[in-house]
């Protein structure tokens, strides 16, 4: 009986290699999914995990050898291979379920991680810095011109409902927003960093940027030379060239006017078309103002969306189009503990720190969450700079922009990114690389600093 009973197993092997299997993929659940049971359950359950996949397998195997030796001694060559077959289907089934699991549960890498010195975003290539930031800090705005007409000029609604009917408030929100205080009070704005650039797809190469800014002209006062007013709704004012592009200067129906600049190519439709695209990107984001004009509602659009889903650091960066040598930077981090975060810029050849900026840490104990640090900081006695270069002072306190160094302008040297923190209680010595990332950057031209 017990001869029959082992001949049985033997021959019909891919039942029990089956069950191995099975063990063995029962057996990484409560390695993959920890939260399915509670912690006393799962501390009683995963030691034995991993001994029950290698047992698993290691019967599975022995099984297969005395099955195929057993086959091969009484010359039955074909049953061997045909074992040998199915148990490579099985167990490799079994391996594609395994993987399928690891990839849902989203389980780490079994693999060495990266070392403290080549932390997240370790590159060697120099990257430029055109990253989309989203914050209220913004300077550079997308936007998609086919979707807008080059004959009418668009609507701006929420605009005019701000300024006839809530001039003091759009006025002071203008005063305060990072994205609009800072804008130059020149007739060239559009030479100048700090202003608003929007900017559309690049198709071959970008076609032309509008520069925007919020002007307030009061009795007697002028609006900058060359630019013509308009309201919105009326048609596009024509050029002593007919081809050309004016300056706009949108009214509002008060003392605020919104200057809009296009700088590129001079085919009048495209132009168009990017104007109107700005007009309608810039009213949008004052939508929610002029449908809550209250000091809160404008507050919040000064802070902006404090967080993004993530569990990985960023560094992004971004040069506004014109803006030559000017730079904005924005960090997501969850320390998970209060301290403070540094981002050093330092001279890639040289080593030399150009630049170091140092914040308070936002932080929570969500793991899947990051928060947004914009460097330089916008609000009052958010962002401390360690002025160890000249640059450091040459724009207004609370800009949301900084330069990196003087110099001449379209001079490019290369820099690395590094941004470290420091927990509450501890000293300099004691701060964690987060990420480090290497770009090409020009300095500020020294003569329009002076």
């Amino acid at each position: 009986m017990r001869k029959t009973l082992v001949r049985i197993v033997i021959e019909s092997a891919w039942i029990p290699h089956c069950i191995c299997c099975l063990l063995a993929l029962i057996g990484c659940i409560p390695l993959l999914w920890p939260e399915l049971a509670s912690p006393q359950l799962q501390a009683s359950i995963q030691p034995y995990a991993g001994p029950c996949i290698l047992g698993a397998a290691t019967c599975s195997a022995a099984l297969l050898t005395i099955s195929c030796v057993r086959f091969l001694l009484r010359m039955q060559n074909l049953r061997a291979l045909g074992q040998l077959v199915a148990w490579a289907a099985q167990w490799g089934i079994a391996v594609l379920i395994f993987i399928q699991m690891a990839i849902e549960a989203d389980i780490p890498s079994p693999y060495e991680q990266e070392e403290a010195s080549q932390p997240i975003q370790q590159t060697a290539t120099l990257h430029t810095p055109t990253d989309k930031l989203t914050g209220p800090a913004a300077l550079a705005i997308p936007i998609e011109p086919d979707k807008y007409s080059d004959t009418t000029i668009e609507q701006a609604d929420s605009l005019v409902k701000l300024e006839r009917e809530h001039e003091e408030l759009l006025a002071d929100f203008l005063s305060k927003s990072p994205r609009w205080a800072f804008a130059p009070n020149s007739d060239t704005f559009y030479t100048q960093p700090g202003h608003v650039v929007l900017v559309p797809p690049a198709t071959g190469g970008i076609p032309g940027t509008v520069h925007a800014c919020f002007r307030s002209v009061t009795e007697g006062e002028r609006l900058p030379a060359g630019f013509i007013v308009a309201t919105p709704g009326s048609t596009f004012p024509e050029t002593e060239d007919a081809a050309g592009v004016p300056d706009i200067a949108l009214e509002l129906s008060g003392k605020h006017y919104l200057l809009l600049a296009w700088r590129g190519t001079k085919h009048r439709e495209t132009a168009c078309k990017a104007l109107n695209a700005a007009i309608a990107a810039i009213d949008s984001r004052m939508q929610r103002l002029a449908e809550s004009p209250t000091p809160e509602t404008a507050a919040a659009l000064c802070e902006g969306k404090r967080c993004i889903h993530g569990n990985k650091p960023e560094l992004r960066v971004n040069e506004p189009n014109g803006q030559y040598g000017v730079y904005q930077a924005v960090v997501y981090a969850n320390t998970g503990v209060p301290g403070t975060l540094l981002l050093v810029i330092r001279d890639t050849e040289s080593g030399q720190s150009l630049r170091v900026f140092s914040f308070p840490s936002r932080y929570s104990n969500d793991p899947d969450e990051l928060f947004r640090h914009d460097i330089p900081g916008t609000t009052e006695n958010w962002m401390r700079d360690s002025a160890i270069a000249p640059a450091a002072t040459i724009f207004p306190q609370g800009a949301p922009y900084f330069a990196i160094r003087l110099g001449e302008s379209h001079q490019y040297f290369g820099v690395t990114f590094e941004v470290q923190f420091v927990p509450r209680g501890a000293d300099g010595t004691q701060a964690q690389l987060l990420l480090r990332r290497n770009y090409t950057v020009q300095a500020y031209e020294s003569a329009a600093a002076e």
